[in-house]
């Protein structure tokens, strides 16, 4: 921290001179700024947050007192961390109103466009700290507290999504509260209708309810925000499919894999999909796809049924086979090697596949 106290003490000149003819102070003001600048310099902080803010009785809009106030309070957050919200609080007023107060000069120069850039991510970085340390207090299980500095960062931030929707959880799954959770999403969807993160947050909300027909409303609505999200195309797919609208369900489904063609979970999904429509080509199909990505027993095992149901023998055996050598140790496989064969009329692989099965234990 002494580093970042040195480093903006050697500004201290040029900032000063800088605003003097933009931001007049009294005879005693100029006085109360250079016993301020002067104890800052000596890295003492609380002669200098005084007489920065005896300046700021003189002028309240004096950008020079009122950063050195933010340089101060997050000094003091980073020092006295059991105070460390209230000071990355006041840190952020002092880098907010100094920002205002310096973007409404007549003519920027270069230094306060400089200034203006390091203002904000100083006012970020105090915002950012708030927002964690409500989640170290979440994390902490201390409900109340983490909901109070949740809700203070939505009150400095309020364009922000992250406060609210983690007062959102809190409601939901600590204190139990799904009138107010509700509320909540719904207090931030009529603020701001199309904003993403909201309608993912309540079509979920919805969806774990078990409303599936509400749910799938701001799903589709995200989906005009953002037609390639492959997961809340695999959100409108769970809402149809829970439905029993299997078409849609699959619509949707079909769309995600054609942006992901070998995402495995999107496969297995359209396999079920097809399943429930007693499409058993789409199913096979799908099958066969998962197969080429990732050979597991449970996907042959079914794709080996599948094709048993059709008789398509030919097929039968050659994913039997491949299951086979897969593990060779399956004699599951080796009975559907046999039946196929037998069904197909040809002996040499039934006797084949029948020696074999004779030697396995």
């Amino acid at each position: 921290m002494k580093k970042v106290l040195f480093l903006l003490t050697a500004l201290l000149l040029v900032l000063t001179a800088c605003s003097t003819a933009r931001q007049k102070l009294s005879p005693q003001g100029n006085v109360n700024l250079k016993t301020a600048d002067v104890y800052y310099s000596q890295e003492n902080v609380d002669q200098a947050e005084i007489y920065y803010l005896k300046v700021l009785e003189d002028n309240p809009d004096h950008v020079i007192a009122l950063r050195r106030l933010g340089d101060i309070s997050l000094f003091k957050a980073e020092y006295f961390t059991a105070r460390e919200v209230e000071f990355y609080e006041d840190a952020f007023e002092y880098y907010s109103k100094a920002i205002s107060v310096t973007e409404n000069f007549p003519e920027l120069t270069n230094q306060d466009r400089i200034d203006l850039r390091d203002m904000r991510k100083r006012k970020e970085r105090a915002w950012a700290r708030i927002y964690m340390a409500a989640e170290k207090e979440k994390e902490a299980g201390n409900t109340q507290k983490a909901k109070e500095i949740f809700e203070l960062a939505h009150k400095l931030e309020p364009d922000r999504p992250e406060p609210m929707i983690q007062l959102k959880n809190i409601y939901l799954v600590d204190i139990k509260d799904e009138v107010k959770a509700e509320q909540i999403l719904k207090q931030l969807l009529q603020k701001d209708p199309d904003k993403l993160e909201y309608l993912l947050e309540m079509g979920t909300f919805y969806y774990n309810k078990g409303n599936y027909a509400e749910a799938v409303k701001y799903f589709d609505h995200a989906r005009v925000q953002n037609p390639t999200n492959v997961d809340n195309l695999m959100n409108i797919s769970a809402c149809y499919y829970e439905l029993k609208d299997y078409e849609k369900a699959m619509i949707a489904t079909k769309t995600a894999l054609e942006i992901e063609p070998n995402n495995l979970d999107l496969l297995e999904n359209a396999r079920s999909i097809a399943d429930q429509m007693n499409d058993l080509d789409q199913s096979i199909e799908y099958l066969k796809r998962i197969l080429d990505i990732r050979p597991n027993e449970d996907t042959y095992s079914i794709l080996a049924a599948h094709l048993m149901q059709k008789q398509d023998w030919q097929q039968l055996i050659k994913y039997a086979e491949e299951w086979y050598n897969w593990d060779t140790t399956n004699k599951i496989a080796v009975e559907y090697i046999i039946w196929a064969a037998q069904q197909s009329g040809n002996r040499l692989l039934a006797t084949k596949y029948s020696e074999i099965k004779n030697k396995m234990p």
